[in-house]
């Protein structure tokens, strides 16, 4: 029973040390990257849908995930030009996202989600999960996002193409 009871211990420190660690190499990661702008996630449906998520970072940086009907499924690193970057920047300032309601919903079950979180100084300013409708300019800045984002990827995945 004794030792019952040293394994379980035991294995709960372990657990707790392992669980410290990642956090610690996440804090890392985080500090690395720099200070998130813009967070973008389309969300996948029954059907084809283009599925990933990008987190845009104030200098230019992004972590992008794909994970289905997308050039690229992995993780991978872009860097937008500075011009990329600042009409970005301008459009999220035109955007006024403040303005925007949280939610844009449909009654339809297998409709696709786009998920925005905008940040303000490295903190979450406002989220905006949109299914479908919305106001004209929160569609086209998503569509506008959505075709940079596309874009990187479609380069990323011609440039792993094996050399013929």
């Amino acid at each position: 029973m004794h030792t019952l009871l040293y394994l379980f211990k035991l294995g709960l420190g372990l657990g707790l040390i392992l669980v410290a660690g990642c956090s610690t190499a996440q804090n890392r990661e985080v500090k690395t990257l720099g200070v998130p702008l813009l967070h973008f996630q389309k969300t996948p449906c029954l059907g084809i849908c283009p599925s990933y998520e990008a987190t845009i970072m104030e200098n230019g940086s992004i972590r992008y995930i794909g994970y289905s009907d997308v050039p690229v499924m992995d993780t991978v690193s872009f860097v937008l030009s500075n011009q990329q970057l600042e009409e970005l920047r301008q459009e999220v300032s035109q955007l006024n996202y403040t303005s925007l309601q949280d939610t844009y919903l449909t009654n339809w079950s297998d409709m696709p989600s786009t998920i925005t979180t905008f940040y303000k100084a490295g903190k979450e300013a406002k989220r905006v999960k949109q299914e479908e409708g919305g106001p004209k300019h929160l569609l086209d800045f998503q569509e506008k996002v959505h075709t940079l984002l596309m874009g990187l990827a479609d380069a990323e995945a011609k440039r792993r193409l094996p050399i013929k």
